[in-house]
């Protein structure tokens, strides 16, 4: 079921938005929650209705159609108040290696969802989601079949978890940008003309040696300033930060 922006931002104004800030006045509402290729188009046409800011407190959106962080850039500058949100992504069976019919451990996968938190993050995201938190070796269960790999694998028959790439990355930012932060502008400039931190995205969750280095800076509740950098490239690259 798809509803158009308009039908969705009937339904939050008349119907949805009412009742929750009557009963529920807690919950947060996100609007939009699909692929990002289509999130300026469709969330500019939700955001135009008439008194939806007061049901309205953030826009979601997801990660299957490649990076566009400048849309999720325009949407907060556009509307900084509200929340946006990466409410999910996973590597979907059709992005591991040919011939693999079990979840398995790659640590591209790992670096594909830094690459997108990164983004996101700078973009201007207040929270990144991983679709699964456990899944099976067979990347379910899943009622369609879209089977899907996880940051942690359980192996019904023995009974043992498998921790993926993906665990170390989230955790990684986890540990150090904290709830309550703040995101601090940063900017990634290299002095080799190999590196283009501007260089066209590949499919989701894929950055390449072409990109070099991406960083993502915040400064915590306790007053430290926190930063992020992830090397896309396949050798080492020296580093210098300034402030």
């Amino acid at each position: 079921c798809m509803l158009s922006a308009e039908e969705e931002a009937d339904f939050i104004v008349q119907h949805l938005g009412p009742k929750m800030r009557a009963r529920h006045g807690e919950v947060v509402v996100f609007a939009f929650d699909d692929q990002k290729d289509r999130l300026a188009d469709y969330v500019t046409q939700v955001m135009s209705r008439p008194d939806i800011t007061k049901y309205v407190d953030g826009i979601a959106f997801h990660w299957y159609t490649g990076d566009w962080f400048q849309w999720v850039d325009l949407m907060h500058k556009k509307w900084p108040k509200m929340k946006m949100l990466a409410s999910e992504a996973t590597y979907e069976r059709r992005m591991w290696e040919e011939g693999r019919t079990e979840a398995y451990p790659d640590w591209r996968f790992g670096e594909g969802y830094a690459h997108d938190i990164i983004g996101d993050f700078s973009a201007g995201a207040m929270g990144w989601v991983d679709w699964n938190i456990v899944l099976d070796k067979h990347g379910g269960p899943n009622h369609v079949g879209n089977v899907c790999d996880a940051a942690i694998i359980l192996d019904p028959e023995t009974q043992q978890l498998h921790v993926h790439p993906q665990y170390y990355y989230i955790g990684h930012f986890s540990k150090f940008i904290l709830p309550g932060s703040k995101r601090v502008s940063s900017v990634v400039k290299s002095a080799k003309s190999k590196y283009n931190p501007g260089a066209p995205p590949g499919p989701y969750g894929t950055c390449t040696g072409e990109h070099g280095l991406e960083t993502t800076a915040a400064r915590r509740p306790d007053g430290q300033l926190v930063v992020v950098v992830l090397n896309c490239a396949a050798e080492g690259i020296e580093l210098k930060l300034r402030l």
